[in-house]
């Protein structure tokens, strides 16, 4: 009997041993109420990481769809402090994807961003410009020929172009202000990547009649409506960084359809805006109290200068306070000769005192337009980096003569310190009577090319970074000039402009006719 319950004892510890080793086992692989969440992304919360960290990464992250991923409240993405829900890092396998968190991109850095189609850029741009319509139309199978047949190897076809309209029509909201002229603007990008033509965006810039009918108070106003120039064309107004952007955006359209390049072209104010900037109505944006670039240069080597001159004149006051005693003690001619001597010292240097530049309110005015338009061009450059596009500017070429032009608020220099391309607009016509000496500029396209290339290469050699020069030069005749001022323009004239820049060093160029009829039988590269 004792045998028996002893048999049924030991069974029952048996048993009970069984059922705690059982439960034992069970709890531990069960998430308990403290325990962290998964880590596993779900569909809709899929971790991202910067571009920087895909180079470096084992594991590949799938990047995600949904843009709220990204943000900082997202739970799995974003560290919490409670200590419930991160475990201890010794309890995590450190190379698991699933464990192991995942930066967030920073908020300030762009997406990566990869253009639709790759071009090599040519040994040398020989470009021509190509309107809308031309690029949308019939004339593009021509043009296409032209480039095809010669040396010629890019085209700049108008994204926005003079009236301010974009030249298809995008989605979004930029779609109010775009016109069908190409519609479908990405078949146009694959066709000149299958030719192996050399895509550049222009957009005109300030000159927009479109968005300055719209909106006014983007503009300029003369009693109570929008200025508009003598040709019937709107401006709006570059103090505005709203217009900056507008432009941008649309640079951002032409980079996405495939675009190497985007040139500005009216980075200006109005001509002969120094003359009407009392009259208009306008506001001048953050620039109102600004204090212009040049004004704080300037003060720093007046105040510089002012210093040195005021540390050089006692010892000439005090060699002259001496000859002048010494000659009254005693009137010989030696001393009379070195008291002259010190005079004459004294008051020469006094001519060199520094003379305060102009502060004036109408200075201050005027420099900020070159500010202005500077920044306009540097901010540009910034927003468009992500995207890998040259930024090119177009500029008038008597800026490039001059110490700037602030009545349109361009200074070559600053602007070719802030682009990969200059475009100075060399039009023969365009100079007026005399000009370098020359009679009438329109009749000596190689002698007018000749003069421009000394002073840009003066101005660009002063640069610590020098963009490609890549000038503008005349396709077309212009006879709008006086009789005897002008010359019709063929095979010989553009060739005289080619062939002078070539013999100034430069092998980029730019062919403009308005209506994209150009000149047969060119020498593009002699």
């Amino acid at each position: 009997m004792k045998k028996h319950i002893a048999v049924s004892l030991l069974c029952a510890l048996l048993l009970f041993t069984s059922a705690c080793t059982s439960n034992s086992s069970t709890n531990k692989d069960q998430p308990s109420s403290n325990t962290a969440p998964s880590t596993t992304p779900s569909t809709n919360n899929e971790p991202t990481t910067s571009p920087s960290d895909n180079a470096t990464n084992t594991e590949p992250v799938k990047p995600a769809d949904d843009s709220s991923s990204t943000g900082t409240n997202d739970p799995v993405t974003s560290p919490s402090d409670d200590p419930a829900t991160n475990p201890d890092d010794s309890a995590t396998t450190p190379d698991d994807p699933a464990t192991t968190p995942t930066p967030d991109p920073d908020p300030d850095s762009p997406p990566a961003f990869q253009s639709p189609y790759v071009f090599e850029y040519p040994d040398a741009i020989r470009g021509i410009y190509v309107t809308g319509w031309s690029a949308g139309g019939e004339r593009m199978s021509s043009l296409l020929k032209l480039v095809d047949d010669t040396d010629l190897n890019a085209m700049v076809i108008d994204i926005k172009d003079d009236d301010g309209y974009i030249t298809f029509k995008p989605e979004g909201e930029l779609n109010a202000n775009g016109q069908a002229y190409m519609r479908d603007p990405n078949a146009i990008v694959k066709t000149l990547h299958d030719h192996n033509i050399y895509p550049i965006a222009r957009i005109v810039a300030f000159k927009d009649t479109v968005l300055a009918k719209k909106h006014p108070e983007l503009s300029y106003q003369l009693d109570g409506k929008v200025w508009r120039n003598g040709n019937g064309d709107g401006f709006i107004n570059p103090f505005l960084k709203s217009n900056w952007q507008y432009n941008v955006d649309v640079a951002i359209l032409a980079a996405k359809l495939g675009f190497q390049e985007i040139q500005f072209d009216y980075v200006r104010f109005p001509e002969g805006f120094e003359k009407k900037d009392k009259v208009l109505a306008y506001s001048m944006g953050e620039y109102k109290d600004k204090k212009p670039t040049k004004f704080i240069e300037q003060e720093k080597a007046f105040a510089e200068e002012t210093a040195a001159y005021e540390a050089g004149l006692p010892p000439l006051q005090s060699a002259y306070d001496t000859a002048t005693s010494t000659y009254n003690g005693d009137k010989t001619d030696a001393n009379k000769s070195a008291l002259d001597a010190a005079k004459k010292a004294l008051s020469d240097y006094k001519k060199t005192l520094p003379k305060s530049p102009d502060f004036s309110e109408k200075a201050r005015f005027t420099q900020l337009r070159v500010d202005a338009i500077t920044d306009f061009v540097h901010f540009a450059r910034e927003q468009l980096k992500p995207y890998g596009v040259k930024v090119s500017v177009d500029i008038f070429g008597y800026s490039a003569t001059l110490p700037e032009a602030p009545g349109i608020g361009q200074n070559f220099s600053r602007i070719s310190e802030n682009v990969d391309v200059i475009s100075s607009m060399i039009y023969p016509s365009h100079w007026s009577d005399g000009y370098f000496g020359i009679k009438h500029p329109d009749t000596e396209p190689y002698r007018l090319v000749q003069e421009y290339a000394k002073r840009e290469k003066e101005k660009l050699s002063a640069l610590e970074s020098p963009p490609i020069s890549r000038p503008w030069i005349q396709d077309f005749t212009a006879s709008w000039l006086a009789k005897g001022s002008y010359v019709h323009y063929g095979k010989e004239q553009v060739d005289a402009q080619i062939k002078a820049l070539h013999d100034a060093g430069i092998h980029e160029y730019l062919l403009w006719n308005a209506g994209n009829k150009y000149t047969a039988g060119v020498n593009y590269t002699p």
